[in-house]
């Protein structure tokens, strides 16, 4: 009777996938696709070894890759772009890392994106300084890989949102979630029930948390701003939390704000395609912005006005995907500095 023959371990595959996807980044700036992990695991190893392997198997596998990468050493920045997009949109700077061409992963490019961020405030960021961070996935990346060691940042939140529903995430839950990392420093974020604005009325709230949070969340040292693309429906990955969320779920506003020449937003303000900030109208009846609290003086935080009136807040926008192109075009000009991924920034400068 012939010996059966034994399988490979998966973490054989993971650190075989590992050392393709970082070879792969070296010669392209790109992630391999699952058919080119597929074929390569098959030239590597013989069939009888590998095993029928299946998508969510890749999956799981790319997971484990990623792991053993620590997803650091795959990232290639692509300085030909980084200029071009500088120069393109006057920044004082752009961070451009290697994105995928034929898979493209959003939640790794996510993290991707985040990790790059989170290099940049480390090597930034001074420990005494005040930073606002805005609602956004990438963001929440970004405060999960800072590797920095603060103890004495004061930290805000740049928005508020007044929705029960709103329980994926919220900007309150990225302040707690770095002062969870970092203990020592002080943090500033307000939670508000639907309940208390229709007491006191939205313009009151509004007045309130000017006061309260956003005089000093929309003047720190350092802004952390992620950028949301309006889109027709919410992505495969299911119910995600920013402005898809806001939009198609909790307000349902999707198609009035598109009327209105909405592509994206920053703190859940939102832009037209010219950059230009979408107000309320005079007895608005769109339940987004009834739900919804930033700085009611948005207008102020454009770059230009900023250097007009020397202020010494640096906005960082930290966002990948060609979904949010426009989006990004349209925040542009609320930044100095734009992180962002190879095929993201082909996109912008076409």
């Amino acid at each position: 009777m012939a010996p059966k023959s034994k399988k490979i371990p998966n973490t054989l595959k993971e650190l075989a996938i590992a050392e393709f996807i970082k070879e792969s980044f070296g010669k392209h700036s790109a992630f391999p696709s699952n058919e080119e992990i597929i074929d390569y695991l098959k030239s590597e190893f013989v069939d009888r070894e590998v095993g029928p392997i299946y998508p969510k198997d890749i999956t799981n596998l790319k997971r484990g890759a990623y792991k053993l990468l620590d997803i650091t050493v795959a990232l290639p920045r692509n300085g030909t772009l980084e200029v071009r997009l500088r120069e393109e949109f006057d920044l004082d700077g752009a961070i451009v890392v290697g994105s995928p061409y034929k898979s493209y992963d959003e939640q790794v490019l996510r993290a991707l994106v985040g990790y790059q961020a989170a290099r940049f405030f480390d090597e930034h960021v001074r420990d005494g300084e005040t930073v606002t961070f805005s609602c956004s996935l990438t963001i929440r990346e970004m405060i999960k890989r800072i590797h920095g060691r603060y103890s004495n940042l004061q930290v805000f939140t740049d928005s508020v949102v007044s929705v029960n529903e709103f329980h994926v995430v919220t900007p309150t839950s990225l302040v707690v979630l770095f002062l969870d990392r970092f203990p020592l420093c002080r943090g500033t974020a307000y939670t508000l029930p639907p309940a208390l604005v229709d007491m006191l009325g939205r313009d009151a709230v509004q007045e309130m948390l000017d006061q309260a949070l956003f005089e000093r969340a929309f003047n720190p040292h350092w802004f952390f701003v992620g950028i949301g693309a309006l889109t027709q429906e919410l992505s495969h990955h299911g119910i995600t939390p920013g402005f898809d969320f806001l939009t198609h779920v909790v307000t349902h506003d999707a198609a009035a704000l598109k009327k209105r020449g909405v592509v994206g937003e920053i703190s859940y303000w939102p832009l037209n395609r010219s950059g230009e900030p979408v107000y309320r109208n005079k007895g608005e009846d769109l339940s987004y912005f009834r739900h919804v609290f930033t700085h009611s003086r948005f207008r102020e935080t454009s770059r230009a006005r900023r250097l007009d009136s020397r202020s010494r807040t640096r906005v960082v926008g930290a966002a990948g995907g060609v979904h949010k192109v426009a989006a990004i075009k349209a925040a542009v000009n609320y930044l100095d500095y734009l992180i962002t991924d190879v095929r993201t920034a082909e996109s912008l400068l076409e």
